[in-house]
């Protein structure tokens, strides 16, 4: 008996769809000494739609330390919170002149990297900041820093969580 499989989808709109089901959001970050820029490990990951999305960001004062979040054609990425490991954050902050962290995000539009939440000494009731909404749909790289605001001297570092998910961009399809 011969089984016959289906006849490849011909519509555009179909072929755009399964390629895009198929395509994994990136997200790339270099870890480097400083001042040496010496790379000492990396985080890479991918994400494909209908997955959860989570990403520790190692925390900086460079802006060339930051992910590489590369968003394909078809899919969007949302990040609705970011968080913090407390015993981390406390001992970060027993140093002189340090402030907090920041979540930076910038994009192909605006290279800029700007804060989109802070966790900070004496600002900040929680170290998990829900609620972010931040809904990026590809074509599109972006870049996310956890910087470290002042007292990184040390080279002591915290890590920023960004959690979400990543799903098909419903508009691109109708």
């Amino acid at each position: 008996v011969e089984r016959l499989s289906p006849a490849p989808p011909t519509n555009p709109i179909n072929i755009k769809k399964l390629t895009a089901m198929r395509s994994p959001v990136t997200a790339f970050q270099q870890i480097k000494e400083h001042p040496s820029q010496n790379i000492i490990g990396e985080r890479n990951n991918s994400f494909l739609p209908g997955s959860p999305f989570s990403f520790s960001l190692h925390g900086s004062v460079q802006e060339s330390d930051s992910a590489i979040i590369r968003i394909p054609d078809g899919v969007c990425l949302k990040i609705n919170c970011a968080s913090v490991q407390r015993k981390a954050m406390d001992e970060y902050l027993k140093q002189k002149g340090s402030i907090g962290v920041s979540l930076r995000l910038s994009s192909e539009e605006n290279p800029e990297m700007l804060p989109i939440w802070t966790f900070a000494r004496d600002r900040s009731s929680g170290y998990t900041m829900s609620g972010l909404g931040l809904r990026v749909c590809g074509p599109r790289t972006v870049r996310l820093l956890a910087f470290m605001e002042m007292g990184y001297r040390s080279g002591q570092s915290v890590d920023v969580h960004v959690f979400g998910s990543v799903s098909l961009n419903k508009d691109a399809f109708d």
